[in-house]
């Protein structure tokens, strides 16, 4: 190698952006705002104490997450409390805080990730693409939108959740080139109901898909979800009932796929610092997706399930009268 390719590297070296990131576990519970509010509190204050400039909270961490059409009430304006409420905590601390809302937009409701930062203008958004199985019956995707912001700290990517099971999804990231990704989940495990088999399957897949998409993207990741349980009815079966745990599993994994820091269940907080940007150029990593519209390698069962309580709440969703009037600010649902 000669001289000047040396001195070339060198400089990459020296010049490589780190940032310290942080990723919140928390337990979050249904129709409790002020309630997870407190929860999120103490754990964001902890990852800015430790130094954290970018933090990740669950998606719908101040709202919970059940299929009810009770969800609706904790809807909210794109730039409502939890703008507001994050706002004041970026200020005070020089910090980036995301998480996802519920966002009122004229009848429609949208699972959204906000994105907030300390400066006047620092704020951005992206709504989740596809609702996932039963969330279709309470709130629309976005479809493709734009998944990478650049802020003052980076180009930082988004997946929500089960978008992350979808080649649009990662397609568009890497369109967007970013310099980090955030996958903030709300995701539970599968319930009593469903065979053993395919429970273990979501569970696996859940854990592969850092390394998944690290094969693909190259650049840090931050993982988010949930602790504690998830009960809630199941729409279309009244008598029946979905309870498991949020299958947890928040980390933070460097661009060339090694998980930093990681944490199983219980409410907790992860830091690390990651060198931002990818680990070698973009030119083949569209050619690395897999044919079709799913990435991620769940069973046959699993896809068809969510597909069709996809496409069942989809209709549901568009001609419910108890929608249009909670978009409309009415409450008796």
């Amino acid at each position: 190698m000669t001289q000047s390719a040396n001195k070339n590297i060198k400089k990459k070296v020296k010049t490589m952006k780190k940032l310290k990131v942080a990723s919140i576990q928390m337990v979050s519970k249904n129709n409790d705002y002020e309630g997870n509010v407190s929860r999120a509190l103490p754990l964001i204050e902890e990852a800015a104490k430790k130094g954290a400039k970018l933090i990740l909270l669950p998606e719908a961490a101040l709202i919970g997450y059940v299929f009810d059409d009770s969800l609706w009430t904790m809807a909210e304006p794109i730039q409502g409390r939890t703008f507001t409420w994050l706002k004041g905590l970026c200020k005070a601390h020089d910090v980036f805080i995301g998480t996802c809302i519920l966002e009122k937009s004229g009848e429609d409701f949208y699972d959204t990730f906000i994105l907030v930062g300390p400066g006047e203008h620092d704020f951005w958004s992206h709504r989740k693409i596809e609702p996932a199985s039963y969330e279709a019956y309470f709130f629309a995707g976005g479809g493709l939108n734009p998944n990478v912001f650049a802020t003052p700290i980076g180009r930082i990517g988004v997946s929500i959740c089960f978008d992350s099971s979808k080649t649009h999804t990662l397609s568009s990231l890497i369109d967007g080139m970013p310099e980090i990704l955030l996958n903030t989940y709300s995701c539970p495990g599968l319930p009593w109901f469903i065979l053993p088999g395919h429970r273990k399957n979501w569970v696996d897949v859940y854990e592969k898909t850092a390394a998944i998409y690290t094969g693909i993207l190259p650049v840090p990741l931050v993982i988010s979800n949930k602790t504690g349980s998830f009960e809630s009815p199941v729409p279309g079966l009244p008598l029946l009932r979905a309870n498991a745990e949020f299958v947890g599993r928040s980390a933070i994994v460097d661009r060339n796929g090694r998980v930093l820091a990681s944490l199983r269940q219980g409410p907790g907080v992860l830091v690390e610092e990651v060198e931002l940007g990818r680990r070698e150029e973009p030119s083949t990593s569209k050619e690395r997706l897999p044919r079709g519209r799913w990435l991620l390698p769940y069973t046959g069962l699993i896809k068809v399930l969510m597909e069709f309580s996809y496409l069942s709440g989809k209709i549901r969703y568009r001609f419910s009268k108890k929608r249009k009037a909670a978009a409309k600010g009415i409450t008796s649902m």
